[in-house]
């Protein structure tokens, strides 16, 4: 029966003799699978629209204005001297005109009384300000001045038009066009944006598959021998060498792909199952020539009642991880070799474990050569 204090005891202890070589194997371990850590993202894209009208209808191509209000207490608006907020939505082909003549607003060609300030005016989710003292038009941060002898503003199928009192054209564009264009744009945009980061994932779960796991399968290697005295910086590669390759891409792809399907279920299964599955790793590395199915029966069996023992000795580091965390994660580098060879001599317990209780024969755990 294992304890944290004896594990973490033996672990210095080999440390003390082994601690830079340790260190730079867990330093290629951190950068090269933290180059390959990624989650899965997708891009959304929404482009919005405005629609604040409260009527539509089409009659002889006009648009028929209803107050924001209720229609019925225009009057009563007028009596408290507000000026109305006019809200239009015109379709196919629909007119609609604002004049100024003589101090007095005119909205296709009836007569808006505005006693105090601008008579507002939403066309199509966009906001006009009208001001028959001063002649004067309000869009999109811009002031025009039309004057007050029949200076107006019209709009027809995306067309605005602001004339001043001579008829001159102080203002036009098409706006649906403009709008129509942000839109193919943001549109383009995500799905560039959505094409790119699915190839990016392509290509991260293909670098974790083929290189991020044999490494990680060599760094278990390492520490593995590291406690016998036989350990090589060299054996962080043996992930891709002496047969370990196959099975470090098979084990290490099931182990993470039934995780992952465990977690779809709910969150705490897929952790529960994760230490089920804690000794893949550590077995692969020492035997590549087991098949995936033996693997994970013997990591099942063994951690049978060492979840939760396991789980609360990878807790007892948290005041080294936040200490780490003061150092803003330099500490966290020099932390890694002690956990690594805690870990390493964990398994080497639970080895034993195994071997005692009849779950494996000690050829089948056997480091290969």
């Amino acid at each position: 029966m294992w304890t944290r204090k004896q594990l973490k005891e033996n672990a210095k202890k080999i440390l003390s003799k082994n601690y830079w070589k340790a260190f730079l194997v867990t330093l290629v371990l951190i950068t090269v699978t933290g180059a390959g850590t990624g989650a899965f993202s997708g891009a959304s894209n929404g482009i919005s629209s405005f629609s604040n009208s409260m009527y539509k209808s089409k009659h002889d191509s006009d648009t028929k204005i209803v107050l924001d209000k209720d229609s019925d207490n225009k009057d009563q608006d007028k009596e408290k001297g507000k000026h109305g907020e006019f809200n239009v939505d015109l379709d196919e082909g629909g007119k609609f005109s604002i004049k100024i003549d003589g101090g007095k607003i005119y909205i296709n060609d009836r007569e808006i009384t505005s006693e105090d300030g601008d008579a507002k005016v939403v066309i199509n989710g966009r906001t006009f300000s009208v001001n028959g003292r001063d002649g004067k038009v309000r869009f999109n941060g811009n002031e025009f001045n039309i004057g007050d002898a029949d200076g107006s503003v019209s709009y027809e199928k995306g067309k605005l038009v602001i004339k001043d009192g001579d008829g001159s054209i102080v203002f036009s564009s098409n706006l649906d066009e403009g709008r129509e264009a942000v839109g193919v744009a943001l549109g383009i945009f995500a799905v560039v944006f959505a094409v790119l980061m699915f190839f990016i994932c392509v290509i991260g779960t293909l670098l974790d598959i083929f290189v991020i796991n044999p490494v990680r399968v060599g760094g278990y290697n390492f520490f593995n021998r590291q406690r016998e005295g036989t350990s090589k910086f060299t054996n962080i590669f043996g992930g891709f060498t002496h047969g370990h390759y196959k099975a470090s891409l098979r084990n290490m792809f099931l182990k993470d792909l039934y995780e992952f399907l465990w977690s779809m279920l709910f969150v705490i299964p897929g952790i529960i199952k994760s230490y089920s599955y804690w000794m893949v790793p550590y077995i692969t590395a020492a035997n590549p020539n087991l098949s995936a199915s033996r693997v994970f029966e013997i990591s099942k069996k063994t951690m049978s009642g060492e979840k939760w023992r396991t789980f609360v000795l990878q807790l007892s580091f948290i005041g080294w991880e936040l200490l780490a965390i003061l150092t803003f994660g330099i500490g966290a580098y020099f932390l890694a070799p002690y956990k690594e060879t805690t870990y390493a001599e964990l398994y080497a317990a639970l080895r034993q474990k195994a071997i005692a209780g009849g779950i494996a024969t000690e050829e089948e755990l056997a480091i290969a050569a």
